[in-house]
């Protein structure tokens, strides 16, 4: 639980400290908030099917927000479709596209609890019969988990972006995100403070962080995210 004077926000029981001496385990809150970012992204992909349109998917993300009693979101929520998925930006908000026959659905979504912890989520669904958008996705999220499996406590977050980018290449993928990154720190109330999962940035990983390549195949693009939970012994994928 967190504590709140009156008439003041909601303020996490995070101890947060970028170092060695951070939590062993990731808070509770935090894992109920990543439990809700996930649960609310599958509602938004359960909502897909042909003719349907950015908006209305977001709609039934908010749904599920109010559903599972989130307190907001932190960022807009990011629907794709199509030519729409090569982009997850928050300049660029969900429009009236609407899903074809094959199409990919690409869903980010960044829920706040009522007790003030961050979520944030990102899924993929393939929709109707396009196989090389299903083998995109299913490699994708194989190699994403298989760097996951490398994380270690304090490794520095350009390593781990090394990392992910090998296997991306060694797929064939090309990287995506706008600020050629995979991921950024999340702390209480508050994310990029330690900046971004790029080649350019050593900052040592503890507490939280969302790692979420964003990558093309040919004319397929894909994403997926996690938050991972950088504790003192061993990581956890939340």
């Amino acid at each position: 639980m967190s504590t709140r004077e009156p008439g003041t926000r909601w303020v996490p029981e995070w101890r947060y400290k970028p170092g060695p001496d951070v939590a062993f385990e990731a808070p509770a809150g935090l894992r109920h908030a990543q439990k809700m970012a996930k649960a609310v992204a599958d509602a938004g992909l359960a909502a897909a099917a042909p003719g349907i349109t950015e908006q209305q998917i977001e709609l039934a993300v908010c749904e599920a927000l109010e559903q599972q009693g989130a307190a907001g979101i932190w960022t807009i929520t990011t629907v794709g479709l199509g030519e729409n998925a090569r982009i997850c930006f928050p300049t660029h908000a969900p429009t009236t596209r609407a899903a074809a026959a094959q199409d990919v659905l690409m869903i980010d979504v960044h829920p706040i609890t009522q007790q003030g912890f961050w979520g944030d989520c990102t899924r993929c669904k393939v929709i109707g019969d396009h196989p090389l958008a299903t083998e995109a996705l299913r490699d994708l999220e194989a190699l994403h988990y298989e760097v996951l499996a490398q994380c270690r406590p304090g490794m520095p977050a350009n390593e781990l972006f090394g990392l992910c980018h090998s296997r991306l290449e060694a797929e064939g993928f090309v990287l995506l995100d706008l600020l050629a990154n995979i991921g950024h720190s999340l702390t209480p109330g508050a994310a990029y403070l330690h900046n971004f999962i790029d080649a350019g940035n050593s900052t040592p990983m503890w507490g939280a962080w969302a790692v979420e390549p964003f990558a093309a195949r040919g004319d397929i693009a894909v994403k997926v995210e996690d938050l991972v939970w950088f504790g003192r012994e061993r990581c956890e994928i939340l």
